[in-house]
């Protein structure tokens, strides 16, 4: 792997961006104030859900600022961070905000959590479709994956990006990546090893899924 591509390491570039440039994405929260680090010691106490470790992503950007969570929704305060998140179906309700008459979205996006019984944390990106970290097993960079869901049509969920560090680089205008579909980055030169992992650990393949393609694989997206 090259060393300043993945990880902690690839986060402390996108650091050195948005300190000077901001955000490239505009529905990335402002970092207005002064960033707030959280100790080394909390960070160290810190837990993903399941008592499975902090990606190295999350651990190098708490050490920078710990408001980024709160404005995305995952913890209340700064200081007392808890990393509980939230079942598929409960995160893209709390996403997509689905009012009178879209309760059946929530309740769909439910049916995928026998494949995704993980824990998601929101994160910002797209109408139709929203973004989230999900916390199953970590690929071989110790990174868990961004997963998109969609609206457009059928209930649609798949690995997007393959970890925190990817998500947040492409956010801040780091990298100049291809998406001509959501998996997109399946044979990117550099990540689409790690997204080829993902695939697998989440069983989504490497075109995702739509709800149907639950009950009827052979049907639906590759899933090799």
């Amino acid at each position: 792997m090259e060393n300043d591509m993945h990880g902690a390491a690839l986060v402390e570039r996108v650091i050195a961006k948005v300190r000077e440039d901001g955000w490239e994405a505009a529905d990335m929260p402002d970092l207005d104030e002064e960033p707030v680090p959280l100790a080394p010691e909390a960070i160290d106490a810190l837990r993903m859900p399941g008592g499975r470790p902090l990606p190295p992503s999350l651990r190098r950007w708490l050490a920078f600022d710990s408001r980024l969570p709160v404005d995305l929704g995952w913890y209340e305060e700064p200081s007392a961070p808890a990393l509980a998140g939230r079942s598929l179906s409960e995160t893209t309700e709390e996403m997509y905000g689905f009012g009178p008459g879209e309760e059946g979205w929530a309740a769909m996006f439910g049916e995928f959590e026998a494949l995704l019984p993980g824990r998601g944390f929101p994160l910002v990106g797209g109408s139709d479709s929203r973004r989230l970290l999900y916390v199953g097993e970590p690929d071989s960079a110790g990174e868990y994956p961004v997963l998109v869901t969609d609206t457009d049509d059928l209930p649609y969920v798949a690995v997007m990006y393959p970890g925190l560090d990817v998500y947040l680089a492409d956010e801040a205008g780091l990298l100049d990546l291809d998406f001509d579909t959501y998996t997109g980055l399946m044979d990117h030169p550099v990540y689409g090893g790690r997204m080829r992992e993902h695939a697998e650990l989440t069983r989504l393949g490497t075109e995702g899924l739509e709800i149907q393609d639950l009950y009827f694989p052979d049907a639906g997206a590759d899933t090799d």
